[in-house]
């Protein structure tokens, strides 16, 4: 009896076993959407993070790139030794004589300078304003102003000046201002470190038409053609600026590399005002006698000028281009004489023998140099 009541307890101590219903479709689905969020948060979180590194190291990289290719001007360290200025758009142009390289785009020598301007010589030669000539040479051609100290670039108000006074004239063209001149990062006139502003001239428009008058340039007097005409073939009117322009070129002409090369320079800054053929005579006791006699002139002048040939251009080319580079420190040949631009002697008397009795359309006359060019 004691057996059964003990064995009864403990069966009754006994645990009791339920069974647990499996966890419905709902939920399983509830846990899944869960874990996927938060799985895709920290993803986004982690992705974001990763992007943001490969970004910061990326421009640290760039810029350290950027610094170590920049040029030692605009680190403000110390460049070359002054040099006189060779460039022929600056050379006796502007206020100072001497630069130095490199400058704040890289240019270590004139010759990468004269490359770099050539696009903008039109504009200065223009004359849109009196300050994009001393503007483009200091930004190009800094003035030196000793060895130890940094070279001066132009002013702000100097950029300014010539930028307001071209810009329009450029966009006609087609051209831009250049997105590297900024004038808001050139020092201002009042630090006296800087190539400062001229005063701006009421300048009439560019003639638009042709004006012969006596020519007076400096290089060009005692010659076979004692009137010129201007506009030039490169719009300047300036009989101040052409001279000093061509004064670059004396030395050149002293050398003796050719005795047409006076003549030929006289021919393209100032072209050779002339009469037609019927009007020849009329000019014979003018001072014109060695222009009306010349054989080389042709028959017939639809416009009242002559300029050199193509061939006179080619002679001179080859007879003074390699004297130029040497006594320039390896400039090239200057884009204003490059032989394309100048009418062919042959061409137009070819031209003219196959269009005679038809209406032809005025083309720009040549000329030949006179055998007799007298004494240099």
């Amino acid at each position: 009896m004691k057996a059964e009541t003990e064995s009864s307890h403990r069966q009754d101590n006994k645990p009791a076993i339920t069974t647990m219903r499996p966890p419905s479709l709902r939920s399983v689905l509830l846990v899944v959407v869960v874990c996927w969020v938060v799985l895709l948060c920290v993803d986004q979180a982690s992705s974001a993070r990763d992007r943001r590194d490969r970004r910061n190291r990326a421009r640290t990289w760039f810029r350290n790139r950027i610094r170590s290719r920049r040029p030692r001007a605009h680190l403000g360290l110390p460049g070359g030794k002054c040099e006189l200025i060779q460039v022929p758009m600056c050379k006796n142009l502007i206020p100072y004589n001497t630069t130095r390289l490199p400058n704040k785009f890289g240019h270590s020598t004139q010759s990468q300078v004269y490359w770099a301007m050539q696009r903008w010589w039109p504009f200065m030669d223009a004359g849109c304003s009196d300050n994009l000539r001393n503007f483009l040479c200091a930004l190009y051609l800094p003035k030196c102003v000793g060895e130890r100290s940094p070279p001066h670039y132009p002013c702000m108000e100097t950029c300014r000046k010539a930028k307001s006074r071209c810009r329009r004239q450029m966009r006609r063209q087609g051209v831009k201002w250049n997105k590297h001149f900024k004038c808001k990062r050139l020092p201002s006139r009042s630090t006296n470190k800087c190539v400062r502003p001229t005063r701006e001239s009421k300048k009439a428009a560019n003639r638009e038409y042709v004006l012969c008058e006596v020519n007076k340039l400096s290089m060009c007097q005692n010659i076979p053609f004692s009137q010129g005409s201007l506009p030039n073939m490169f719009l300047q009117s300036d009989l101040q600026t052409i001279d000093r322009e061509m004064s670059q070129y004396r030395e050149l002409v002293s050398s003796g590399c050719s005795r047409k090369l006076r003549l030929f320079l006289c021919g393209v800054y100032m072209p050779f005002c002339v009469q037609g053929r019927h009007h020849r005579h009329d000019q014979a006791g003018g001072g014109n006698s060695g222009l009306t006699t010349s054989r080389h002139l042709p028959p017939q002048l639809d416009v009242p000028f002559v300029v050199p040939c193509r061939e006179w251009c080619q002679e001179v080319y080859d007879s003074c281009s390699g004297e130029y580079q040497q006594r320039t420190h390896g400039l090239p040949w200057p884009g204003k004489f490059h032989c394309h631009r100048f009418p062919s002697y042959t061409e137009q008397y070819q031209r003219r023998n196959m269009t005679r009795g038809a209406d032809e359309s005025p083309t720009i006359p040549c000329t030949m140099p006179p055998l007799d060019l007298g004494e240099d």
